[in-house]
């Protein structure tokens, strides 16, 4: 039974916590309810009823209650913004390998937020977070790859790969970095130039407008509102050739396979 529904804050370049949907499988109905009934105050604004009815369900043991009640002090709803409180209850909650506690300490490290500042402890977390199917942990490592920040070694096509995966993934933000790497052709497969392949050490990026078009729009069908996006948007649309209808139909496919059937690997010669 599908009961845990979240609590998210909009996940953004500017790396801030994120709490993301999970399920819960409660084996009392008692706690069940509770847990639903602080589901329902948050939805409505009403988060210090939120608090008490999940406290009791986290001082319990209860991950899912743990991780929400770090939410809520990260982000200082109903309570003052407390990192050193979201930080123990996100703790307790990844002891049971509650994914999105485990992703949001990672985010802690990032930030240096309630922790010394430690990238490399920041991106353990995240691939510990990847491996239980978090996609924003992909998205995370995948833009440190690409950029380098905070001393992370840059790996051009890892780095795109992971942001590949975080946009079928279903993560706006990387749906959005991934449109912006097909079309500048960061960390794409290198196009082979025949002879000029001799005198030169570096082969042509390639980038793809089709494609780009493509998943900008997704991470606009999304609800990701940003200015940039739109005018990649608007740019790949002058570069389709007459392809706009076959772009657009493609798009809905994909959407409505759930990103399932969606074209994303660059093709090339």
């Amino acid at each position: 039974m599908q009961l845990f529904r979240l609590l998210p804050e909009r996940f953004s370049h500017a790396v801030t916590v994120l709490t993301i949907l999970v399920s819960l499988s409660a084996a009392c109905s008692g706690q069940t309810n509770r847990f639903e009934a602080g589901i329902s105050a948050k939805e409505r604004g009403q988060y210090l009823t939120a608090i008490r009815s999940w406290l009791p369900l986290a001082e319990d043991g209860m991950p899912e209650a743990q991780v929400n009640l770090g939410h809520m002090y990260n982000e200082g709803l109903g309570v003052d913004v407390d990192y050193e409180e979201a930080l123990y209850w996100y703790t307790l909650a990844s002891e049971s390998n509650q994914p999105e506690a485990v992703f949001n300490i990672g985010l802690l490290y990032l930030d240096g937020n309630a922790v010394e500042q430690n990238a490399a402890t920041a991106v353990d977390y995240f691939e510990r977070a990847e491996s239980l199917d978090i996609s924003a942990a992909s998205y995370m490592i995948g833009t440190l790859q690409l950029s380098g920040d905070h001393g992370i070694p840059v790996d051009l096509e890892e780095g795109r790969e992971r942001v590949r995966l975080a946009a079928i993934g279903g993560v706006p933000e990387a749906q959005f970095s991934y449109a912006n790497l097909l079309l500048s052709g960061v960390g794409a497969p290198r196009k082979l130039r025949g002879i000029f392949d001799f005198f030169f050490s570096e082969t042509a990026p390639v980038g793809d407008p089709f494609l780009s078009y493509i998943w900008g729009r997704i991470a606009q069908e999304g609800d990701l509102f940003d200015s940039d996006l739109d005018r990649l948007v608007g740019v790949t649309e002058v570069m389709l050739d007459g392809r706009q209808e076959q772009a657009e139909e493609i798009i809905e496919e994909c959407i409505a396979s759930a990103l399932t059937n969606c074209p994303s690997i660059l093709r090339v010669e």
